[in-house]
């Protein structure tokens, strides 16, 4: 499950590659606005999905009924669910990090 996780998030960011070639920035600030408008998308994706995975885990632990097999699962589902909004919280200081160091220059 995870290798094929995997392979889909680098199949999907080689496809946005030729967006970037071809958008050919003349500036930084066309580099910035690329980053921009990726990482914004990318956060509102992982932001959603880690929504679900709460709302999954929230389900999953009002129908456990007490069975402790079902209540690992929710508990699990809630850690990833956390997870991936750190991860999205992460992607936007990463993209301010890239942002500032590239306007230094």
């Amino acid at each position: 499950m995870l290798k094929r996780t995997y392979i889909a998030a680098v199949a999907t960011g080689l496809s946005a590659l030729p967006l970037v070639a071809l958008a050919q920035p003349r500036s930084v600030q066309d580099v910035i606005n690329i980053v921009n408008a990726i990482v914004g998308w990318f956060e509102t994706i992982v932001f959603a999905i880690a929504i679900i995975m709460i709302l999954v885990a929230a389900f999953q632990f009002l129908t456990a009924a007490g069975n402790e097999e079902k209540v690992a699962t929710a508990r699990k589902s809630l850690v990833w669910g956390l997870v991936g909004i750190a991860v999205a919280l992460f992607a936007r200081v990463a993209r301010e990090f890239v942002e500032n160091a590239l306007q230094r220059r």
